[in-house]
């Protein structure tokens, strides 16, 4: 039977957060695409037993993009036999609509590209993968959250569109700390209403930030 680096790979950085790095394997077979979109599918539903509100439906096509996105992204990070102008073809951003299905559907694979990038970045701060990189994690910026995103680059019209994802995108500010992002006025007020009372215990930058509108 056929190694499955793909799945492997994908398999290992979900459930182990580590990365296993083959020989320069960049092609995916169609069968093994199949069985990472009901991975990926089985992974979603087990996540979204914790949303809140309204879980959006799965988008395979989206978490599908996303993991080979990442997949390729990792074998690059060691294994580069092809030139820079190759990298767009092989790392190309996702054709279809922003929505919180695509968004969620993606973030399974995308919310490790952060990481991906600081590894990037200390081997070779220079390194022209870094700057295909960014673009996408701009663009899909719930999974980048910890990352220092260029905030006023941000399209943020896409989180209201689900209660459940300005939910969660509001989480992981919280969970970050993220000052530049919780000044955001779609996020600061539920910001300020999830803290309650422990705003001056949890975040006391927070809070300075609401005293200035007063």
């Amino acid at each position: 039977m056929k190694e499955q680096y793909f799945l492997k790979m994908i398999r290992q950085l979900r459930e182990k957060e580590e990365v296993m790095l083959y020989v320069n394997v960049l092609k995916i077979e169609e069968t093994e695409a199949k069985e990472m979109g009901a991975y990926l599918q089985e992974q979603y539903h087990l996540e979204a037993v914790g949303f809140p509100y309204t879980v959006p439906p799965f988008d395979e096509s989206a978490a599908l993009w996303a993991a080979k996105t990442v997949y390729i992204a990792c074998q690059l990070m060691l294994y580069r036999e092809h030139m820079e102008e190759d990298l767009p073809s092989l790392l190309p951003d996702y054709a279809g609509k922003i929505t919180p299905s695509t968004v969620l559907s993606a973030d399974l694979c995308l919310r490790f590209l952060p990481d991906i990038i600081k590894n990037l970045r200390d081997i070779d701060v220079e390194d022209v993968l870094i700057n295909v990189l960014e673009p996408l994690l701009i663009r899909w910026h719930y999974s980048g959250v910890r990352y220092n995103l260029p905030i006023e680059q941000l399209d943020i019209s896409w989180v209201t569109q689900n209660d459940g994802l300005l939910q969660l995108y509001v989480d992981r500010i919280i969970a970050v700390k993220k000052i530049a992002l919780a000044q955001k006025p779609v996020f600061k007020e539920h910001i300020k209403a999830n803290l309650g009372i422990f705003v001056d215990d949890y975040w006391y930058e927070f809070k300075n930030i609401l005293a200035l509108d007063e």
